[in-house]
Protein backbone atom coordinates (compact mmCIF):
# COMPACT_ATOMS: atom_id res chain seq x y z
CA UNK A 1 0.00 0.00 0.00
CA UNK A 2 2.64 2.66 1.04
CA UNK A 3 4.76 2.05 -2.49
CA UNK A 4 1.07 2.10 -4.20
CA UNK A 5 0.48 5.79 -2.27
CA UNK A 6 4.40 6.81 -3.49
CA UNK A 7 4.22 6.24 -6.63
CA UNK A 8 0.43 7.47 -6.97
CA UNK A 9 1.97 10.91 -5.60
CA UNK A 10 5.28 10.59 -7.72
CA UNK A 11 2.89 10.52 -10.79
CA UNK A 12 1.16 13.64 -9.97
CA UNK A 13 3.94 15.81 -8.84
CA UNK A 14 5.51 14.94 -12.11
CA UNK A 15 2.20 15.75 -13.95
CA UNK A 16 2.01 19.16 -12.28
CA UNK A 17 5.50 20.06 -13.64
CA UNK A 18 5.38 19.29 -16.77
CA UNK A 19 2.03 21.27 -17.12
CA UNK A 20 3.78 23.90 -15.70
CA UNK A 21 6.43 23.86 -18.10
CA UNK A 22 4.10 23.82 -20.53
CA UNK A 23 2.44 27.25 -20.15
CA UNK A 24 5.84 28.48 -19.22
CA UNK A 25 6.52 28.42 -22.85
CA UNK A 26 4.32 31.50 -23.44
CA UNK A 27 4.85 34.68 -25.77
CA UNK A 28 7.34 37.29 -25.17
CA UNK A 29 7.72 41.13 -25.80
CA UNK A 30 10.57 43.04 -26.89
CA UNK A 31 11.64 46.05 -28.60
CA UNK A 32 12.52 46.69 -32.01
CA UNK A 33 16.16 47.85 -31.56
CA UNK A 34 17.06 47.57 -35.37
CA UNK A 35 15.62 47.46 -38.91
CA UNK A 36 18.27 46.43 -41.47
CA UNK A 37 16.66 45.41 -44.86
CA UNK A 38 14.91 42.25 -44.04
CA UNK A 39 16.70 41.70 -40.48
CA UNK A 40 14.56 43.00 -37.41
CA UNK A 41 16.45 43.12 -33.79
CA UNK A 42 14.38 42.69 -30.93
CA UNK A 43 15.43 43.02 -27.07
CA UNK A 44 13.55 40.68 -25.47
CA UNK A 45 12.34 41.93 -21.60
CA UNK A 46 14.16 39.20 -19.71
CA UNK A 47 15.67 36.10 -21.20
CA UNK A 48 15.04 34.26 -24.35
CA UNK A 49 12.73 31.26 -24.65
CA UNK A 50 14.65 28.68 -25.87
CA UNK A 51 11.99 28.15 -28.46
CA UNK A 52 13.54 31.14 -29.77
CA UNK A 53 16.04 29.48 -31.57
CA UNK A 54 18.17 29.87 -34.79
CA UNK A 55 16.43 28.62 -37.59
CA UNK A 56 12.67 28.17 -35.81
CA UNK A 57 9.82 29.75 -37.70
CA UNK A 58 7.70 32.14 -34.89
CA UNK A 59 4.58 34.19 -35.02
CA UNK A 60 5.51 38.10 -34.77
CA UNK A 61 4.43 41.33 -36.43
CA UNK A 62 1.16 39.60 -38.23
CA UNK A 63 3.94 37.43 -40.39
CA UNK A 64 5.96 33.88 -39.49
CA UNK A 65 9.22 34.96 -39.78
CA UNK A 66 12.57 32.52 -39.45
CA UNK A 67 15.05 33.00 -36.18
CA UNK A 68 18.20 34.53 -37.58
CA UNK A 69 20.10 34.76 -34.24
CA UNK A 70 19.73 35.01 -30.59
CA UNK A 71 22.10 36.25 -28.52
CA UNK A 72 21.64 37.05 -25.16
CA UNK A 73 18.48 39.05 -24.81
CA UNK A 74 18.12 40.50 -28.50
CA UNK A 75 16.27 37.81 -31.24
CA UNK A 76 17.47 38.63 -34.66
CA UNK A 77 13.99 37.88 -36.89
CA UNK A 78 14.05 37.90 -41.06
CA UNK A 79 10.84 39.08 -42.67
CA UNK A 80 9.55 39.56 -46.06
CA UNK A 81 11.27 43.05 -46.93
CA UNK A 82 7.91 44.15 -47.84
CA UNK A 83 6.68 43.31 -44.17
CA UNK A 84 10.32 44.55 -42.46
CA UNK A 85 9.98 47.76 -44.17
CA UNK A 86 6.77 48.42 -42.03
CA UNK A 87 7.82 47.73 -38.93
CA UNK A 88 9.15 50.95 -37.09
CA UNK A 89 12.37 51.16 -34.41
CA UNK A 90 11.09 51.64 -30.55
CA UNK A 91 7.92 50.28 -31.63
CA UNK A 92 7.01 46.61 -29.21
CA UNK A 93 6.77 43.30 -30.74
CA UNK A 94 5.77 40.18 -29.19
CA UNK A 95 6.81 37.13 -30.32
CA UNK A 96 4.86 33.47 -29.93
CA UNK A 97 6.16 30.02 -30.81
CA UNK A 98 4.51 29.03 -33.87
CA UNK A 99 3.13 25.94 -34.59
CA UNK A 100 4.36 25.69 -38.21
CA UNK A 101 1.00 25.54 -39.58
CA UNK A 102 0.34 28.55 -40.57
CA UNK A 103 -0.04 29.61 -43.97
CA UNK A 104 3.67 30.89 -45.71
CA UNK A 105 2.08 32.67 -48.69
CA UNK A 106 1.67 31.32 -52.32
Amino acid sequence: MPRKLITLLAAAVMAASLAVSAFAAGPVTGKVTRVEGDKVTVTIEGAVPAWAKKGAAVSAGGGSPMVVSAQGNEVTLRFSKAKAAKIKVDSSMTLTESDGDELQGC
